[in-house]
C-alpha cells in the first residue's frame, strides 16, 4: 500500500513538473512576437503588431476579415498565453499591407508598432506614428470627390466598424487626429475605389458602389470645434459628419465608468447627440 501511494505521489509530482515545465517553456519566448505566434499557432497574414504595457495586439487578414488578438501572461506561478480574439468582416482588401511571420526574425522586446514599410517589416516607435497624425478638422477637406472620408484613432491597435464601411484598422493616435484615413472614391457604375492611408504607406481596394453621394465642400459647421473636443474620430459623408463614428469600440477600450457621445452634425445644422457607456458595477 505505501508502496503504490509512494509511485502515486511520484507521478504526481512528476504530471505538475511536467506541466510547469511545458508553461515555461511556451511563455518564456513572450519578448519574441514571431515565438508566441507559433506558440499560439496564428498562421494567418499580419497586417500589423502592437507591443505595449507587457500585451502584444496583433490583427491578421484572411479571406475578408480582419481579426485582432490581444495576449498577455496570465495565472501564477508559471503564467500561460491568454489569447483573446475579436474579429470582423471587412470589404476593404488588406493583402498589400500583410507579411509573413518568417519576416519577424530578428524583431525581439519590441515597444511600439511593427508593420511593412515600403517592401520590409520593421518596428516603428507609436510617437513616430503620431507625429503624422491628421487632425480630425482637416478630413473635411481631403476628398471632396469621394463618397465618405473616415478617420479614427486610440491609445492602442483595435478594430472598428460602421455601417458604410464594415470593418478597418484603427491606429493610435492622440486626442481627434488620425493615424488611419479611409477613402470611398466612385470607380465605376458598379464599384468604388476604397483607399486606406497609413503613415507606412497606402491599402487599395475595389467594393460594390455605395449609394451615397460625392461629399463635395463642406464648410465648418458652427461651434466644430467643440465636438472635437471629445472626439476620437471622425466620419465624413454628404449628408453628416460624425464624431466617433464606432462609440462601441471606444467604450470597450476606456473601460467602465466612461461616457462615449456619438455626434452627428448634419448638412442641414441639426446636431443630433447619443451617449454610450459602461456601468460602474459596485457592491
Amino acid at each position: 500500500m505505501k508502496k503504490a501511494v509512494t509511485v502515486l505521489l511520484l507521478v504526481l509530482v512528476l504530471a505538475i513538473f511536467w506541466t510547469l515545465g511545458a508553461r515555461y517553456g511556451v511563455t518564456s519566448c513572450f519578448g519574441s512576437i514571431r515565438c508566441t505566434l507559433e506558440q499560439l499557432n496564428i498562421t494567418d497574414d499580419v497586417v500589423i503588431i502592437q507591443h505595449s504595457e507587457g500585451e502584444w495586439r496583433i490583427v491578421t487578414y484572411t479571406e475578408g476579415r480582419l481579426t485582432l488578438h490581444r495576449i498577455r501572461l496570465h495565472g501564477s506561478p508559471v503564467p500561460e498565453l491568454e489569447d483573446r480574439e475579436q474579429s470582423v468582416g471587412t470589404s476593404l482588401d488588406y493583402s498589400p499591407l500583410t507579411f509573413g511571420i518568417e519576416s519577424l526574425h530578428g524583431l525581439e522586446n519590441v515597444d511600439g508598432i511593427v508593420a511593412r514599410f515600403n517592401g520590409s517589416v520593421r518596428a516603428v516607435k507609436i510617437d513616430d506614428i503620431q507625429r503624422n497624425a491628421v487632425p480630425c478638422s482637416e478630413l473635411l477637406k481631403v476628398c471632396p470627390s469621394c463618397k465618405l472620408v473616415l478617420g479614427e484613432g486610440g491609445e492602442r491597435v483595435r478594430l472598428g466598424r460602421t455601417n458604410l464601411t464594415g470593418g478597418y484598422l484603427v491606429l493610435p493616435s492622440d486626442g481627434c487626429s488620425s493615424t488611419f484615413v479611409l477613402e470611398i472614391l466612385p470607380y465605376n457604375t458598379t464599384h468604388d475605389l476604397i483607399t486606406a492611408r497609413y503613415p507606412m504607406g497606402i491599402v487599395r481596394g475595389y467594393v460594390p458602389g455605395l449609394a451615397a453621394s460625392s461629399i463635395g465642400n463642406w464648410n465648418e459647421p458652427q461651434n466644430f470645434s467643440e465636438y472635437l473636443d471629445v472626439g476620437r474620430g471622425i466620419l465624413v459623408t454628404a449628408g453628416a459628419i460624425v464624431v466617433n463614428p464606432d462609440p462601441w469600440g471606444i467604450v470597450e477600450e476606456l473601460g467602465e465608468c466612461r461616457i462615449v457621445p456619438r455626434i452627428t452634425v448634419h448638412r442641414d445644422g441639426r446636431v443630433e447627440r447619443e451617449d454610450y457607456g459602461k456601468p460602474c458595477w459596485r457592491k
